[in-house]
C-alpha cells in the first residue's frame, strides 16, 4: 500500500528556520515579469494552467502557448533552441554519426546538418529535430522571453519570475537554519545554484533579492 504524503499537514517552520515544502519552480510560473524580445518593453507572461500569453504594449507583439510544460511542443517560442540528430555513417556504417548546433532563436530552414564520422572521417548529412532550451537560463519557460528580474552578483546570476518568487528567495536567504521535510530533489530550493546555498553568501543573496524587489516596485 502506497501512503501519499500530505504537504499541507507538515508543521510550519519555527521562527528563524526555513522549511522546504517541496514545491517546484513552476509554482511561480503563472505570472512572469519579462521584456519583449523585439523592443525590450517590460511586460508580463500571464495565463492559466492550460494556456499562456504575452502581449507587448510597445510593439504589439503577441505570443500564445499551450500548457507550457516541457513535454508539450505547442505554442510560440522565441528563446534558445537546439538542433540535433544522429544516424549510421553513410559510408562505413559506423554508429553513430551525430550532429548538434545551438542557436539563440529557431531558424525554420534547418532540416539537416553535416557531421563527420569518427571512424572513417567522411561527412554525412544528418536529419535533425528542434528542441527548446530552457535549462537555467534567465528566460521565461513558456516562450523563452528574457526575464526582467535579473541581478548579476559576485557569486553568480540571480533571477526571479515575480514578487512571490522574490519573497520566497528572501525568506530562504535570511533564515539561519534551513530544513527539508522529507521532500524530493525536485523542489525549487533543492535545485538552487550552489552559491545560493552557501552560508557565506546569505547576505549577498539577501541584498541582491532586495534590490530586485525595489526595482519591481519602481516599475509599477
Amino acid at each position: 500500500m502506497v501512503v501519499r504524503r500530505n504537504r499541507d499537514l507538515r508543521p510550519a517552520p519555527l521562527p528563524g528556520r526555513h522549511l522546504d515544502d517541496g514545491h517546484g519552480l513552476w509554482r511561480y510560473a503563472d505570472r512572469i515579469a519579462v521584456r519583449c524580445h523585439r523592443c525590450d518593453t517590460p511586460g508580463w507572461v500571464v495565463g492559466t494552467s492550460q494556456s499562456r500569453r504575452f502581449r507587448c504594449l510597445g510593439c504589439s507583439e503577441a505570443l500564445d502557448g499551450g500548457c507550457g510544460c516541457s513535454r508539450c511542443g505547442a505554442g510560440d517560442w522565441v528563446g534558445p533552441v537546439r538542433y540535433s540528430g544522429y544516424r549510421p555513417c553513410g559510408y562505413c556504417g559506423h554508429k553513430w554519426v551525430s550532429a548538434e548546433v545551438r542557436q539563440a532563436r529557431a531558424a525554420s530552414a534547418v532540416r539537416t546538418l553535416v557531421a563527420d564520422c569518427s571512424q572513417c572521417g567522411r561527412s554525412s548529412e544528418v536529419d535533425v529535430t528542434l528542441s527548446r532550451l530552457r535549462g537555467n537560463e534567465a528566460i521565461d519557460p513558456h516562450f523563452g522571453l528574457p526575464l526582467r528580474l535579473v541581478e548579476r552578483t559576485a557569486a553568480g546570476l540571480l533571477w526571479a519570475y515575480n514578487e512571490d518568487h522574490l519573497q520566497a528567495l528572501h525568506d530562504y536567504a535570511v533564515a539561519p537554519l534551513r530544513e527539508r521535510a522529507g521532500v524530493t530533489n525536485a523542489s525549487m530550493f533543492s535545485r538552487l545554484p550552489q552559491w545560493m546555498k552557501l552560508a557565506r553568501n546569505r547576505v549577498l543573496l539577501q541584498r541582491s533579492v532586495e534590490r530586485l524587489q525595489k526595482r519591481l516596485l519602481g516599475e509599477r
